[in-house]
């Protein structure tokens, strides 16, 4: 009988140090590929596909300011937005909301800070585009982890529950 419970205690134990954690996903450079993108008021239905078939970044992937790309960082300057070089950033497509409207928006760049307390991601959101002068305060909550993969939930618009699911690439 010992051996039974040591062998079921053995089991969980692995089960338990398999999946992401808060933690892990803080760690740059690792990247999160997009698997689907859902939403709907009483269940959940994947996202028009005229919005997602336009994602080309559809990826959670943590840098800092300092190590983006030599064109990345042009793009930015474009647009005059500044980040210290220890920002935490993420360049990404796939958070269909902005200022109430849910569609395609292209291409932002956010600074990123996940808190591992109440399991929240806040970003301040700028679109990529020419009529973008301020950020937009973004806030997901992680609600599942699993061995390689995570669900988010768009909190700033709960009456449309959105919720992005990323898989380790």
């Amino acid at each position: 009988m010992k051996y039974i419970f040591g062998f079921i205690f053995y089991f969980f134990l692995q089960s338990a140090f398999a999946q992401i954690t808060c933690e892990s996903l803080k760690v740059l450079g690792v990247v999160y590929k997009g698997g689907t993108h859902r939403n709907g008021r009483g269940r959940l239905f994947p996202t028009d596909t005229a919005i997602t078939n336009r994602m080309q970044y559809y990826t959670f992937e943590l840098k800092l300011a300092k190590d983006l790309s030599e064109a990345d960082k042009a793009e930015i300057n474009k647009y005059k937005i500044k980040f210290n070089p220890t920002d935490t950033v993420m360049i990404y497509d796939w958070d269909i909301m902005h200022q109430g409207k849910m569609a395609y928006h292209g291409k932002a760049i956010a600074k990123v800070e996940i808190n591992c307390a109440d399991s929240m991601i806040t970003a301040q959101k700028y679109l990529l585009k020419k009529e973008t002068t301020n950020y937009v305060p973004n806030r997901f909550k992680i609600f599942k982890m699993h061995e390689n993969d995570f669900i988010i939930y768009d909190k700033n618009h709960p009456y449309l529950n959105i919720n992005m699911y990323f898989k380790k690439d």
